[in-house]
């Protein structure tokens, strides 16, 4: 298994693990998932930020995203917000998952980042949490959601 930068031609699997992941996130719940949103921000990442691919030399087998931007308190820093980090359950267990963590800060330092932003949903596994702080990420924020009827 080697981790790599996704390229255009990994979009088409990267589409389909969002769709798996996107089933377990409670925003399925209220919005349906669209296969070419996905195809244009998968672009995106790969083309314009970070988007990282683990090859188990047959498939893909899991992806972290990550979109590099200015930090909004001061937009001489640059730092990395994570949009997705997802291993296909199935190959979980194998460190496809701790092998795209840890290739995520190298790959932000490339980019100028001062910072690297990750996520833990409400449907996270609860080790993602004990992962992060294990190789060094700190709890700064969390969010809510509120779905707004029609």
């Amino acid at each position: 298994m080697q981790v790599r930068n996704a390229t255009l031609s990994d979009v088409t699997a990267i589409v389909e693990m969002s769709r798996k992941f996107y089933a377990t996130t409670t925003y399925s719940g209220w919005a349906d998932f669209n296969a070419e949103t996905v195809h244009d921000l998968a672009s995106n990442l790969a083309e314009n930020h970070l988007m990282l691919v683990a090859d188990d030399g047959a498939k893909l087998i899991g992806m972290v995203g990550l979109f590099v931007a200015p930090f909004m308190f001061n937009g001489d820093v640059t730092a990395a917000y994570e949009v997705v980090w997802w291993v296909d359950p199935s190959e979980q267990g194998q460190g496809a998952g701790k092998a795209l963590l840890a290739a995520i800060e190298p790959a932000c330092r490339a980019k100028g980042c001062k910072a690297i932003q990750m996520v833990h949903l409400s449907t996270s596994p609860p080790q993602a949490a004990s992962i992060y702080e294990r190789v060094g990420y700190r709890h700064t924020e969390s969010s809510f959601t509120r779905v707004l009827g029609p």
